[in-house]
């Protein structure tokens, strides 16, 4: 008998399967949860990162955010915020400290500021909103009235990213300086997971809707 015939290529090649619908969702659906994971972990990544940063370029304006939204006692998180504001002002990083907040809190703020060297004529202050999107929004309309676009925020370390990107829409030029020492500026989960909602929400929804203060005022 002769030798069997070897068997061509066409022959051994597998079949293509055809695809099956319930594969597709399958992926899909994993490849959506992956996505899900990964938004709120890049958040969380962006705030502990942004919280490490200490940036000194010169300025036009420090910008000190009101601590009244802080759980616990805000009195303590002002003197942090209050320190470094006051050296970032004797380092010459910016000329000008701008208040945010109530009335009663910007009026303490000021006479501290003064105690720690800070000249009462380079200091201004503004009724704003108590949260961060409402006062930076005031410090963005004035800061284009006055044609400034650059500013020095002075937060804690978990809000500084969440200040910075709010800032940034607003078309201000955002460097953050966040206070490193006393109540307020430790990373917990608590802080870091509230910061972390605030910022997604802040991408998702209010971005969108966020006017161009500093840009509409140079066009």
């Amino acid at each position: 008998m002769g030798a069997p015939l070897a068997s061509s290529p066409r022959q051994l090649r597998t079949p293509d399967l055809p695809k099956s619908p319930r594969g597709w969702l399958t992926a899909g659906i994993t490849l959506g949860i992956v996505v899900l994971l990964l938004i709120p972990i890049g958040a969380a990544m962006q705030i502990v990162l942004t919280a490490q940063f200490d940036d000194r370029t010169k300025t036009q304006a420090i910008v000190l955010m009101d601590p009244s939204r802080f759980w616990g006692d805000d009195g303590d998180v002002l003197q942090s915020r209050i320190d470094h504001a006051a050296e970032l002002y004797a380092t010459k990083v910016a000329p000008v400290i701008m208040l945010t907040g109530r009335d009663q809190v910007t009026a303490i703020e000021r006479r501290m500021l003064i105690a720690k060297g800070v000249s009462n004529r380079d200091i201004v202050s503004f009724t704003t909103g108590v949260d961060t999107l409402g006062s930076l929004q005031m410090i963005g309309a004035v800061m284009s009235d006055l044609h400034w676009d650059s500013a020095t925020i002075v937060t804690d370390p978990p809000n500084a990213a969440r200040a910075s990107a709010i800032a940034n829409g607003f078309g201000i030029d955002a460097h953050v300086s966040p206070a490193k020492s006393g109540p307020g500026t430790a990373m917990t989960s608590d802080y870091v997971g509230r910061e972390t909602a605030a910022l997604l929400r802040y991408y998702l929804l209010t971005r969108w809707t966020q006017p161009q203060l500093i840009h509409a005022a140079s066009n």
